[in-house]
């Protein structure tokens, strides 16, 4: 079975949520009929209501998507888009854990015979997944059988391995050899499912088969580079060091040992493949040759559980060695190095509180390269916990890890599904408390914009009660009505005066008045002729000018009026206006009282909330300080037997004194 170690490296294809596949579905599998085959891909958002929950999950705001869905569906659902809408919804119910609500959606669509065969495979496959991460064995595979042959194969692939995992989990490996693994073309996951086989042969006793399948994943060829290669090389030293400690445990102490030297020096696997070594060696009374690898470990930092026992291994290969004052020697040195490393796990129990966990737990989200930054930092033996983007999508916890740590103490914790599903169960319980926090002031924006629409209302039905408009509008008509008879007054009479500027018609009026003296001094006998002339002239000299200018002032005259009529009838609108906001204007008080409701309601849910949020992370806390405590239990066990046989040499020495 050897072949290019690159057909499944180079191949690999990112996972994909459950929404990217429903948004693209009919990238997953070939039609299923003419009709399929004839449709062309929308390019176009034909529901503008599905575009903004598309909209909102690329931004990575999945409560606004699910819920812009939901209130679409309450209404006349979403038109022009197929299966994709209800498969979104189903696709966020399994991003946020709500396993029973999303297979409560696939369900109905699967009892609907005229769904396509890929809606109802990718439904089926990512729910499995999911139970498979919740450790439902028995739901992951009732889900994966459902699953037809015609499902996009790279996603086929990757099943068929966790159906290997789940029979494996079953103690069921009578079916699996070297040749079923071919026949189920699992392309990039064959090595993983090679790796698992043969270490559970090996848990089980089975020595024999277990070489076989770990021989068979080394002898695949990798020819390529970067992140890939550092992959193929991990998995390579995993499986050298599973094969020497098989030949270790069949006590074939030669061949253990040429397994062990084939993992490299700066993998993840080689503090374990250097103590293997060393008992390898010891088995066959090779202490001196024990001794290097040991004290290549002994060097390293006692995070590593291999570290940790190196330093009493060293000081027993010097005891067979019938070197007593070495051996006694690093036994002291091993007591003091345990016991500053168990002071530093006691500090770890005691910072890493629920609060701190919170705390890590909401952190915003780095990106991979700034981890690995502030991952290089740190010195050996400090913690770091990090939420990472990773951490953003429940479909991708195979792979990747939401908190990431250098603490070997806490790897393999943080490395189990189950703690990893608490972490974001608890992230999306902190989202939740964050919108509920989010929404306590804008109810209460919502209840003063009510009083204050209230207030106007009220103000303006006192103003209707008053009759203020009425009256103003009387008024104005009155003084209207004066204006355009004094008009069609002066026009019929051509009176210029009228309309003449002040001094004009003051000077009118003295002629007027002296006219009637004129009057009198000729009744009485006087000569007034001179008089009367001049008189007659000042006259004529003042209808004169106010003749000049009674066009203009007669139009600025009807303008007012123009004016006035216009101000009646904007004063008349307004009256109706407002006598119709009052008339058919909603009656807040329901309002006010939802908007009560809800603020009471938001209240209990955050109560409510903030107790869960408690309990899962003294919970989560639990958790870590069990994993801390179990190293701290291993640490003082090496410590006390460091104690013992520092105490036993001190006494061998005395008594060999003594003789």
């Amino acid at each position: 079975m050897k072949r290019s170690m690159m057909e499944w490296f180079s191949a690999k294809v990112a996972m994909r949520t459950t929404l990217e596949i429903c948004v693209a579905g009919s990238l997953l599998v070939l039609p299923i009929s003419s009709s399929f085959a004839a449709e062309k891909p929308k390019t176009e958002v034909a529901d503008l209501r599905y575009g903004v929950a598309l909209y909102h999950y690329y931004q990575q705001d999945y409560i606004p998507a699910i819920t812009e869905l939901m209130v679409a569906d309450a209404r006349d659902g979403i038109q022009g888009h197929g299966n994709n809408p209800e498969l979104i919804a189903g696709g966020l119910s399994l991003a946020f854990g709500m396993q029973n609500h999303a297979e409560q959606l696939f369900t109905q669509l699967l009892q609907d015979t005229s769904r396509p065969q890929n809606v109802r495979d990718a439904a089926w496959f990512y729910l499995g997944k999911l139970q498979y991460a919740k450790a439902d064995w028995a739901g992951a595979a009732s889900s994966f059988s459902r699953v037809s042959d015609k499902f996009n194969s790279d996603l086929l692939a990757e099943m068929h391995s966790l159906q290997i995992n789940l029979q494996i989990k079953q103690n069921d490996l009578a079916p699996f050899s070297i040749k079923k693994i071919e026949q189920d073309k699992l392309s990039q996951w064959e090595p993983y499912a090679l790796y698992n086989l043969g270490a559970a042969n090996a848990r089980n006793g089975d020595l024999k088969t277990a070489k076989e399948f770990f021989n068979e994943l080394t002898a695949i060829s990798f020819d390529g580079s970067g992140q890939s290669r550092i992959e193929y090389l991990t998995l390579m030293d995993k499986a050298h060091t599973a094969i020497g400690y098989t030949y270790l445990q069949d006590k074939s102490y030669s061949a253990a040992i040429e397994e062990f030297r084939k993992v490299r020096l700066d993998g993840m696997e080689s503090n374990q493949a250097l103590l293997g070594y060393g008992w390898a060696a010891i088995a066959q009374e090779k202490y001196a040759e024990a001794i290097r690898p040991w004290q290549v470990l002994q060097q390293r930092s006692l995070l590593f559980p291999a570290a940790q026992e190196a330093l009493l291994a060293l000081p027993f290969a010097y005891e067979k060695l019938n070197a007593p004052g070495d051996a006694l020697r690093e036994y002291e040195h091993a007591e003091a190095l345990l016991a500053q490393e168990i002071d530093l796990v006691r500090d770890m129990r005691e910072t890493l509180t629920a609060g701190e966990l919170l705390t890590l737990v909401s952190s915003k989200p780095v990106s991979a390269t700034m981890l690995q930054e502030l991952e290089k930092k740190n010195e050996p033996g400090t913690l770091t916990a990090l939420i990472t983007d990773d951490g953003q999508n429940w479909l991708k916890l195979s792979g990747t890890s939401v908190i990431k740590t250098r603490s070997i103490y806490l790897r393999e914790l943080f490395a189990q599904n189950d703690f990893q599903s608490a972490v974001l169960d608890l992230r999306d319980l902190l989202k939740l408390q964050k919108i509920l926090l989010d929404w306590q002031p804008k109810l209460t924006s919502y209840t003063e914009l009510l009083h204050q629409k209230q207030n106007w209302r009220q103000q303006k039905e006192q103003q209707v009660s008053q009759q203020s408009l009425v009256q103003k509008q009387v008024d104005m008509q009155k003084e209207r009505d004066a204006l355009a008879k004094r008009i069609a007054t002066v026009k019929s009479n051509n009176d210029y005066i009228a309309l003449a500027d002040p001094q004009t018609r003051k000077l009118f009026a003295a002629v007027e008045r002296s006219t009637a003296t004129i009057e009198r001094m000729k009744s009485a006998g006087q000569d007034t002729t001179e008089y009367e002339n001049r008189l007659w002239v000042s006259r004529g000299i003042l209808l004169w000018r106010a003749a000049q200018d009674f066009p203009a002032n007669l139009a600025a005259l009807e303008a007012s009026l123009a004016e006035m009529d216009a101000a009646i009838t904007a004063t008349k609108l307004s009256h109706e206006k407002i006598a119709s906001v009052i008339a058919t204007g909603q009656d807040l008080q329901p309002l006010f009282a939802r908007i009560q409701t809800q603020q009471a309601q938001v209240e209990k849910q955050l109560l409510d909330l903030n107790k869960v949020i408690d309990a899962r992370s003294e919970k989560l806390r639990s958790k870590v300080d069990a994993q801390l405590n179990a190293h701290e239990k291993r640490l003082n066990r090496y410590l006390a037997q460091s104690h013992l046989a520092v105490a036993r040499l001190y006494d061998a020495a005395l008594r060999k004194q003594a003789q």
